[in-house]
């Protein structure tokens, strides 16, 4: 697979927020939230994103007691994840605080 080319300060076109833009093993490109959540707060495991030694974002396999999460799930100009465990809710929120945004927006 060799290194790929990164673009860690990519800002979300929604938001505006700094993300960890990264290569998928796939194919294409997605976008993270550039701070890690506990693992085990994901009951999902394909919503849990980890990164390989060379830089390449897999869903639900990695190592390591933390993992990334899509940032268009936490993204404060989406709807509220409410289908999902309550650390996207947390993420969320922390997101729209960031914005200056009320969670009821």
């Amino acid at each position: 697979m060799g290194v790929n080319h990164t673009t860690p300060d990519a800002a979300c076109p929604e938001c505006g927020h700094a993300q960890e833009l990264r290569p998928l093993v796939t194919g294409g490109w997605i976008r993270l939230d550039t701070q890690t959540v506990p693992a085990t707060e994901v009951t999902d495991t394909r919503l849990r994103w980890y990164l390989t030694a060379d830089g390449f974002a897999v869903a639900g396999r990695g190592s390591g007691d933390d993992c990334y999460l899509e940032h268009r799930q936490v993204c404060s100009r989406r709807r509220h994840p409410a289908h999902l465990d309550p650390i996207f809710t947390y993420v969320w929120g922390r997101n729209r605080g960031i914005d200056g945004r009320h969670v009821e927006d």
